[in-house]
């Protein structure tokens, strides 16, 4: 029974992975690229990251998966190395997703700078509870930039959007913006 069965479970697998290629953003007419499908980072501790993307920021594991062999090292440039990896996402959409990717040796992040500097990516988010991801942040030990604040005033303060930057443990910044309509009273 298992015989059989194994052609269709393949066969699944393929098809969604067709949906999912079908769901992808396309380059618009005259242009040479899509909208982003994914920014990935190479993190030096995947359960530790997904901590934070998955368990305090919200984001849903759509991919899982080791990978190794020479095709992955060569696309890498490395050799010899296996790479565990997790897509994440928000909602539906396949366009704006979080790779985080890992070669698990045991090597330690340095700590997480306290600026922004030259070179440093930035994954921006918008968010409908600004206050309750920085106290969560906060109270995991993650490097905060600035809480929540108006970057932009307007002439009209209730209609300020709210912004805050930290890191996460690797070093890559987080900038979470909460617009007005998604605004919660304030403890």
């Amino acid at each position: 029974m298992r015989i059989h069965i194994l052609p269709w479970a393949v066969l699944a697998v393929l098809q969604a992975s067709d949906i999912a290629r079908a769901a992808e953003p396309v380059a618009p007419a005259g242009e040479l690229l899509s909208p982003m499908l994914r920014a990935s980072v190479f993190v030096h501790d995947l359960e530790e990251s997904l901590k934070l993307y998955r368990d305090i920021l919200g984001l849903r594991v759509r991919v899982a998966r080791t990978l190794e062999g020479k095709p992955v090292n060569r696309v890498l440039g490395t050799r010899g190395k296996t790479v565990s990896l997790a897509i994440l996402q928000s909602g539906d959409t396949l366009s704006g997703n979080v790779g985080l990717f890992s070669y698990g040796d045991g090597t330690q992040p340095p700590p997480a700078p306290n600026e922004v500097r030259t070179g440093d990516v930035a994954f921006v988010f918008i968010t409908n509870d600004i206050h309750g991801i920085y106290t969560r942040v906060k109270a995991a030990g993650f490097t905060i930039v600035s809480p929540p604040m108006v970057l932009f005033p307007s002439d009209d303060p209730g209609n300020d959007s709210l912004e805050m930057l930290f890191f996460d443990r690797d070093g890559v910044a987080i900038n979470l913006i909460q617009r007005p309509a998604n605004q919660k009273d304030a403890d």
